[in-house]
């Protein structure tokens, strides 16, 4: 018996971030197309080694994405869009103009609509399909990929997204005859052309069929089943985020070679998992690709023993994509916390440590050794349980989580108090962060320049930001957020229970890459976080000035969470230490308090038979993090990114004043008769798209804010971008904040 190991998808910005310095020094044109297509085969080829070193058995092509995993599919299969046509990698700036918007056909277009991957802090963009027009397949990228790996005497295997998972994610859920024929015919054709340069198996990557019945339909899992049984290719059926709920006994209707079980997120029954082994080969996945705690090896190894499976896979539980790289220079985590981590390289070498063992039919010495050596750190690391906090969350009562007023009471005195105007215009809470600011910190955490120094600095920032925000009029203010790098880290930093990495990015969309905390203890907050810059905002000016807190399930949802108690008891913590910060903000004269959760959709479990626990315990832990002021205070929460329909009822229970939500990017879907039925705060659906460098336009503003008035009650409509505005430049933030007051100005000399 030989058993092989696997890895299903792989990070690909690099250790340190390369490939986001190379596209972007490209999309400013500092560096040629083939410059950036060199650095980019480095990163590739790297990357095989690593794995190969590892005894990874086959590496992947068609992986690596210039800047998403949908929009490369979309391109591999000729799939056109219907505001961007055939979009390829082959052709770079039309790619990037679907990925960032710009001008098709002497037209301005917005970019692709961008959404969460699953339940991950992963995005992709939302095909628009144009069923209309031919699909012709392109294989160019990969087999330029092929012909880099046989000069790398690199053994591959082509991976792409499946049938049934790509129409899901485009919001094709049910579809005609016609439109199966379509897409069937173009991952056939696709297929055929991999078979013309010597490929013959493929990986199809179908986590929406690994979640199963709950979240597609029937018909998708006939068109996987079509295009499955129609070709002569090898398959890998790589279902993950689940147990394929519904589908697991239909797979054997599937013509597949090798079945991926994702045993992380997946229940399976050791039963189930042995009649399957009679008619797949299996992947195990038994590594968690989204955890970055290490696995108890020997477990592992005795559980596939004992299996009595022979001719399996051992792999990651999904692709490392939701894994940072490495822990090797992350030299300031305190060792014992760093000895019970495990990175993407880290993970590598379990799965190394694991197939030895079951190659060797005995446990290695290397082996014994790594989890001897985790388990003694885990049980002497410091910090992980704080008495006080235990005792806090156990004690909550009722009365904890509700404030003493109805929100339409509490709406009608803060806008009298407040001085709101109809069609109030705000931002969502952060303004450019400027290479000046960017240089003010590295300096400071250098050592270059004091606290005193660091602050001034800021502050005069500050002030700057506070000025030119009553140069164009708005109405509630917001300091603009010049301290923080992140805006969960920020908070992290200044609460116990956290740790942080120098190096441990992972991919959030594009050249955008997050550093998530590691949340390893009980969170408590010893002192104020934000009251000091708040309030020295709000004494520059006499207009509002909102005091600005990421929420519990953001800072839960974007940060690596601690595997030893409930997510549950984790928000609660978060919650109670943001609640003693809300409630200071109030004392210091902050009249309007914004607690941003724009991951609480996200956070969704992909099994709706835990919704509504989930939903429970989340927006309870808001609630519970806002409830502590008086009626007069105004809560403001922000989203962004999701699907809300589905959960408009649990958005209203949060009980927040008002609302501001991505929209624009979504081409205002959201502004529908549900939202008018289901939410009675108020709210601000994003009038101004800010992940594109698309500066607004007088027409689309008006478009989008007299759609709002004929939608939603006029006393409830906010008027705001999408989200914060920290990764653009000023002048193109300047000119579409101005149109944005300008034409809400104008509209309300109508109303």
């Amino acid at each position: 018996m030989s058993i092989e190991s696997f890895v299903t998808g792989f990070p690909r910005v690099g250790p340190k971030r390369e490939y986001k310095w190379a596209v972007e020094k490209f999309w400013k044109s500092e560096i040629t197309e083939n410059e950036f297509l060199a650095k980019t085969d480095e990163l590739i080829v790297s990357q095989w080694k690593i794995q190969r070193d590892f005894g990874i058995s086959k590496q992947l092509v068609g992986d690596f994405s210039f800047y998403d995993q949908i929009l490369e599919t979309i391109g591999y299969l000729g799939i056109p869009l219907k505001r961007f046509g055939i979009v390829s990698n082959t052709d770079l700036e039309h790619y990037f103009k679907a990925a960032r918007g710009g001008e098709v056909n002497g037209k301005k277009e917005a970019p692709l609509e961008m959404t969460k991957w699953f339940d991950t802090n992963y995005h992709y963009l939302v095909p628009e399909i144009d069923w209309d027009k031919d699909f012709s397949p392109n294989i160019s990228r990969i087999k330029h990929e092929l012909n880099l790996a046989k000069k790398n005497n690199i053994d591959v295997i082509a991976k792409i997204q499946g049938p049934a998972t790509l129409l899901k994610l485009s919001r094709e859920d049910s579809i005609d005859d016609g439109k199966k024929e379509k897409i069937v015919n173009s991952y056939l054709n696709l297929f055929n052309q991999l078979k013309d340069i010597g490929l013959s198996s493929v990986v199809l990557d179908e986590g929406a069929v690994g979640v199963g019945n709950s979240y597609i339909s029937e018909s998708l899992f006939y068109v996987l089943k079509d295009v499955v049984n129609k070709s002569d290719m090898e398959i890998f059926l790589n279902g993950f985020f689940g147990n394929y709920q519904g589908y697991l006994e239909r797979l054997e209707e599937l013509k597949i070679k090798t079945l991926h079980l994702d045993l992380c997120m997946g229940s399976f029954q050791d039963e189930e998992i042995k009649s399957l082994s009679k008619k797949f080969q299996l992947s195990f996945g038994v590594i968690d690709g989204r955890s970055i705690w290490k696995s108890n090896i020997l477990d592992l190894i005795n559980w596939l023993n004992k299996l009595g499976i022979e001719n399996y896979i051992v792999s990651s539980s999904c692709s490392f994509l939701h894994s940072p790289y490495s822990l090797e220079e992350e030299s300031i985590l305190d060792p014992d916390l760093k000895n019970i981590l495990s990175f993407g390289y880290e993970k590598l070498n379990e799965l190394k440590l694991i197939v030895t063992s079951l190659n060797k039919a005995e446990v290695s010495e290397e082996a014994k050794e790594f989890n001897n050596s985790f388990q003694l750190s885990n049980k002497q690391l410091s910090g992980r349980v704080n008495p006080e906090v235990r005792e806090r969350v156990e004690g909550l009562n009722e009365k904890d989580f509700n404030r003493s007023t109805k929100r339409e009471e509490r709406l009608l005195f803060q806008n009298e108090n407040l001085n709101i105007p109809p069609l109030p215009t705000t931002t969502i809470g952060s303004f450019p962060q400027t290479a000046e600011t960017r240089n003010l910190r590295k300096k400071y955490k250098a050592n270059e320049i004091n606290d005193e120094e660091y602050h001034k600095g800021l502050k005069e920032i500050i002030k700057e930001t506070v000025e030119i925000q009553e140069s164009l009029d708005l109405d509630i203010l917001v300091h603009g957020e010049a301290e923080r790098n992140d805006m969960v880290e920020y908070f992290g930093e200044l609460l116990d229970g956290f740790a942080f990495t120098k190096f441990g990015w992972v991919q959030s969309y594009g050249s955008r890459c997050v550093k998530p905390p590691i949340i390893y203890g009980d969170v408590n907050r010893v002192d104020p976080m934000t009251v000091s810059w708040s309030t020295y905002a709000q004494s520059l000016t006499a207009k509002p000035m909102k005091g600005m807190l990421t929420g519990p399930v953001t800072i839960l949802q974007w940060s690596f969470i601690r595997n030893d108690i409930s997510k549950k008891e984790v928000a609660y913590q978060i919650a109670l230490a943001l609640r003693d910060e809300v409630v200071d903000l109030e004392k210091n004269g902050i009249k309007v308090i914004q607690i941003d959760e724009p991951a609480i959709r996200e956070g969704l479990p992909l099994d709706k038979r835990f919704k509504e626990e989930y939903l429970d315990w989340a927006v309870n832990s808001f609630k519970l993090s806002s409830s502590g002021v008086k009626p007069e205070t105004q809560i403001h929460s922000h989203m962004c990114y999701s699907e809300f329909d589905e959960i408009l009822d649990a958005i209203n229970a949060l009980d927040v004043d008002v609302l501001s939500i991505e929209a624009s990017r979504s081409g205002m879907d959201l502004v529908n008769e549900g939202l008018k039925e289901k939410y009675t705060g108020a709210i601000g659906p994003g009038i101004y798209d800010i992940h594109s460098p698309l500066v607004l336009e007088v027409n689309d503003a008006k478009v989008r804010v007299d759609q709002l008035v004929k939608s939603i009650k006029l006393e409830n409509i906010w008027i705001n971008p999408d989200c914060g505005l920290k990764t653009r430049g000023w002048p193109e933030v300047k000119e579409s904040l101005k149109t944005m007051v300008d034409v809400t100005k104008e509209v309300r000399k109508t109303i």
